[in-house]
Formats: structure tokens, C-alpha cells, sequence
């Protein structure tokens, strides 16, 4: 592999984690859906918001890519029963506080992952170009799937449980973009052991390009053996716009 000529950012940046973290501490809000739907809303925020602190903007398109997850026929059907279970999760939180808490770690560590490869991949310029945006997402889901582990697991236990307000912290930056006790604390905690991950980054940006490299020689999984959940987005992101095309 040859060296790349763009390095990632492994110091911490507020601006590249913010919603991501968001995102992450919305699944401790006590209001069944609303924290789904804050969930929901922060995440679909990362990607501009990175491009924003990068000085660029992204296109509908290379939003969507970058926003699209893995997709099954089984998960659709089974969604109205995943919003029941989540909605009596979240009812009983007080029962299943410690499945809470974990699953916020979890989330809060992938969308963390998420930020530093979304703004790896707009700093590399894999998402100038609709082409390189839609190999830019394989690659990126591919890498994902593979860190069911990761040191940033620690910390983000550590930002979970040192947020006590979660709808009063959201509510405000969200209004106002005022960073209440909770949401500060959580940031000095970011960046007082964001360094203690940089070689750790840098793995995970090295195993980016190689798998970027490898999809866009296979012409975007027209050729290679994609794992399943990549195998499906694939087939989303290369229909996605197929009535534009023929228009």
C-alpha cells in the first residue's frame, strides 16, 4: 500500500465530535422515542457538520452515501416490533437502566468512529466526486463492522457516565449551542485522553485506505466479495440513483 499523503486528524476537535457525541448521549434521555429520534437526528448531522469544520460542503448525494447504513428485508419487518421493544426499554428505563447505559457506550464509541473516518475521507477528497463518495462508504461500513472492540470503549463509558441531564445538555446545545456543566465535563474528559487513541486512529485510517483501495479496484463491488451488510448497502448506494439516470 502507498503511503497516503494525507494523514488523519488524531487530535481531538470538538467541532469533528460534537454531534456525534450528541448522538451518543440522546440514548439516556427518559422520554420513550424521543431519544430515538434525537439519536437519529445528530447522527444525520455528522457528516455536514465535519465537511462544515473542513470548509467544504457536501452535495445531497455524498450526504446520503455517507449517511446510508446496512439494510435487510428481515430488519424492515421487523421494524414495528424493534419501536415496541425500544419503547418499553425506554419506558422501564429504571429496570434496564445497565443495558441502557451500555448500548449509549457502544453508540457513542461507533459514532465517534464514524466522525474521525468522515472527516479522514473529506480531508482525503474521497468525497468530491459521487464515484469516490460511494466507494468512501463501503469502505467506511466495511471498517465499522469490523471494531466491535475498541480502547475508545473505555472513555466513552467514562462521557456516559458522568452526564446526569442528557435532555437538559441536548436541549440547550441544541437551542442555543451552550455547553451546560454536563456537556463541558464531557468535552474536557474527550480531550484530556483523545490522546492516548492517535495510534489507535491511525489504525483504523490504514485499514480505511486499504479497503478503499481494494473496493475501487473492484469497481465498486461489481467485482469483489463484500461481507454481507456491505453487500447490501452496496446495492442501495448503486440503485440510489437510478431514476435520475433515466430522467
Amino acid at each position: 500500500m502507498k503511503p497516503d499523503p494525507i494523514q488523519p486528524r488524531t487530535s481531538f476537535d470538538w467541532a469533528i465530535y460534537a454531534d456525534a457525541t450528541l448522538a451518543g448521549l440522546a440514548l439516556l434521555i427518559p422520554i420513550p422515542l424521543l431519544d430515538v429520534f434525537l439519536e437519529w437526528l445528530f447522527k444525520r448531522r455528522i457528516p455536514r457538520s465535519v465537511a462544515k469544520r473542513n470548509g467544504r460542503e457536501l452535495d445531497p448525494y455524498t450526504n446520503h452515501y455517507l449517511n446510508s447504513q446496512p439494510f435487510s428485508c428481515v430488519g424492515c419487518l421487523l421494524w414495528p416490533f424493534t419501536l415496541t421493544l425500544l419503547f418499553l426499554k425506554r419506558l422501564y428505563r429504571t429496570i434496564f437502566y445497565f443495558l441502557t447505559i451500555k448500548e449509549a457506550s457502544d453508540k457513542l464509541s461507533l459514532y465517534w468512529h464514524r466522525a474521525f473516518l468522515i472527516d479522514f475521507i473529506v480531508r482525503r477528497g474521497d468525497a468530491d466526486e459521487e464515484k469516490t463518495a460511494k466507494v468512501a462508504a463501503l469502505a467506511m461500513v466495511d471498517v465499522l463492522g469490523k471494531r466491535t472492540t475498541s480502547p475508545l470503549n473505555t472513555l466513552a463509558k467514562q462521557v456516559i457516565g458522568s452526564t446526569h441531564h442528557a435532555l437538559r445538555t441536548i436541549w440547550r446545545w441544541r437551542r442555543r449551542h451552550q455547553a451546560d456543566d454536563d456537556l463541558q465535563t464531557a468535552r474536557n474528559e474527550m480531550a484530556q485522553g483523545w490522546e492516548r487513541f492517535a495510534s489507535y486512529l491511525e489504525e483504523v485510517a490504514a485499514d480505511y485506505v486499504t479497503t478503499f483501495d481494494r473496493f475501487q479496484a473492484a469497481q465498486v463491488a461489481d467485482t469483489v466479495v463484500l461481507n454481507p451488510s456491505v453487500e447490501s448497502l452496496a446495492s442501495r448506494l448503486v440503485e440510489s440513483r437510478q431514476p435520475s439516470e433515466k430522467e
